[in-house]
């Protein structure tokens, strides 16, 4: 599968280079705005790409199957629109759009076109969530789950000193519900499905009044998820499944969790550990597997979970006030 990638931030740098180690996938080319034309070229230099400044170019004239796209929240849809209306399958970036509209338009153009949409969380991917699910059942009728996922970073030093990095600026769809909470989100709704309903409540606001940190609280039958994300401040990082038997620990954020333990009976059983935590190697494989496959019907059924998402997530937002 030959792959087109588009930006030149972090996460751009982490999928080359994992990219780079699945034996299915070949990175071919790379698209960058004009004025970061020498980071592209860095990059292309690094892992032999065709450099392009123009995106339409980039996607009439470049020899590729597939296009990620690695660039800020509200570029999404827009980028990913346009390559699939050019024919190319869609790697993007979480959240795969601002507003749930975006998306369900995305998910209806590419199945129209027989193209594949995939949105780039690594959740399910890896061994640790896959085994959570597997084993719910031991832990009798579920009562609470709990998830915090809080970090500081280079980000926020910056925003402390007066700048806005697209992260946290709201007219770019940032804050810690989107950049952060997401993965939280993700994570519930993939082991129980849709909430019956979904809160936020903004627990710090910047001075642009980007939400800086915060908890969405999921509420289903019998139970409610209560997650906690923050960009302002920093702490352990896990998630918790409590049900009247016993209960399962994710150790580390679930976006780059190191294992999954069960606590029973007085008993640690591990369930799962993750030897690629934070890389992106088994959803590139995924997706690979799923093109070369022809298995739209995998695809399907992760993007109607990553649309469900994205309601929840737009519920979130208008609760708290419409954040952006």
């Amino acid at each position: 599968m030959k792959i087109g990638v588009v930006g030149n931030g972090n996460i751009v740098k982490r999928f080359l280079e994992d990219a780079g180690e699945v034996d299915t996938v070949r990175t071919v080319a790379i698209c960058v705005r004009e004025q970061s034309r020498h980071k592209g070229e860095e990059l292309a230099h690094v892992w032999g790409l065709e450099v392009y400044t123009d995106y339409e170019e980039f996607l009439t004239q470049g020899d590729m199957d597939g296009v990620y796209v690695g660039l800020i929240n509200t570029l999404h849809y827009p980028y990913a629109r346009q390559a699939l209306l050019a024919g190319k399958h869609v790697i993007c970036e979480k959240p795969l759009t601002v507003t749930f509209d975006e998306a369900k338009e995305l998910a209806d153009l590419a199945r129209n076109r027989g193209l594949f949409l995939w949105e780039a969380f690594k959740l399910p991917y890896g061994p640790v969530v896959p085994a959570v699910k597997e084993h719910l059942g031991r832990l009798g009728t579920i009562r609470l789950i709990q998830c915090g996922y809080c970090r500081t970073g280079k980000a926020y030093e910056e925003f402390l000193s007066g700048s806005v990095p697209p992260v946290l600026d709201p007219d770019r769809a940032g804050g810690s519900l989107y950049d952060v909470n997401v993965y939280n989100l993700h994570f519930v709704m993939w082991l129980f499905g849709m909430p019956k309903q979904a809160e936020y409540f903004a627990a710090a606001r910047g001075f642009n009044g980007v939400d800086t940190s915060g908890t969405a609280v999921l509420r289903y039958d019998g139970f409610q998820a209560v997650c906690t994300a923050a960009m302002d401040c920093a702490g352990e990082n896990f998630c918790l499944v409590l049900g009247e038997r016993g209960w399962i620990k994710v150790e580390g954020p679930v976006s780059s969790a190191s294992r999954a333990v069960l606590h029973l009976d007085g008993t640690e059983e591990i369930l799962a550990e993750n030897p690629e935590r934070g890389r992106l190697k088994s959803e590139i494989r995924e997706f690979a597997r799923q093109f070369h496959g022809e298995d739209h019907g995998a695809c399907c059924g992760m993007l109607k979970h990553s649309l469900a998402v994205m309601e929840v997530l737009e519920q979130c937002k208008k609760k708290a006030g419409n954040l952006f």
